[in-house]
């Protein structure tokens, strides 16, 4: 009793510490009167002064943390094109990207996961598909990745459920190739020359609708082994 006890308030003042830090980078976003498109560029600037590898470690580092604060995946992933050119910026985004959405689905499931369990009824809706989740996961997550559902929701909401870590990381890790490689391809066209621009920007295109096919061939998949498990 006392260790949870102990457990609840450690959640209540990291919770709060959380709260704290979103808050204080709204606040320096606001009183920034940068707007957000805007965002890549700036970091561009910002991160030219460290050398590739610093300011490839700094680019992880704050992928990986972003949760924290909410900032916008896309935007990070944008950047990347511009900051270290197609190919190292798809090897670096899927450093972060990958580490960011683990590292968001354990915050859920630390903070939010038995008070979710605890409200579960048996034979309730939430239950029954929180048992799919379990037995499922992989491919669930990897359907989400695919047709681009919001990247934060995706990570937090998994945290939530029962759905094994292992499931979720090989998920994400396939699932958020298409777009993760498409985004930093647009995020490349402004850094590629003239010769290679409509060459990167056919590709970003490219990759944004393939990710989509093969959603819907595994929703297909899904559907018809659903159907024969009936």
């Amino acid at each position: 009793m006392s260790t949870f006890i102990s457990n609840h308030r450690i959640k209540k003042i990291l919770a709060a510490i959380w709260l704290f830090l979103f808050c204080f980078a709204l606040f320096f976003w606001s009183r920034s009167g940068i707007p957000l498109q805007k965002i890549p560029y700036h970091l561009e600037a910002w991160l030219e002064q460290f050398g590739l590898l610093r300011a490839a470690l700094i680019y992880v580092v704050f992928y990986t943390v972003r949760p924290l604060i909410l900032f916008p995946a896309s935007l990070l992933t944008i950047a990347s094109g511009l900051i270290f050119g197609p190919l190292l910026g798809i090897l670096f985004t899927i450093i972060g990207e990958n580490a960011s959405a683990n590292f968001a689905f354990v915050l859920a499931r630390w903070f939010g996961r038995d008070l979710v369990a605890s409200h579960e009824q048996e034979g309730s809706l939430a239950a029954k598909w929180d048992t799919r989740l379990r037995q499922s996961g992989l491919v669930t997550v990897l359907i989400m990745r695919l047709i681009y559902l919001p990247f934060d929701l995706v990570n937090f909401a998994c945290g939530l459920t029962s759905m094994r870590q292992r499931d979720f990381a090989i998920g994400t890790f396939i699932g958020i190739l298409p777009a993760l490689i498409s985004f930093v391809l647009f995020g490349g066209v402004a850094a590629a020359s003239n010769e290679n621009r409509m060459m990167t920007l056919g590709l970003a295109i490219l990759f944004f609708f393939l990710g989509l096919v093969i959603a819907r061939l595994f929703k297909k998949r899904e559907q018809v082994v659903e159907a024969q498990d009936a």
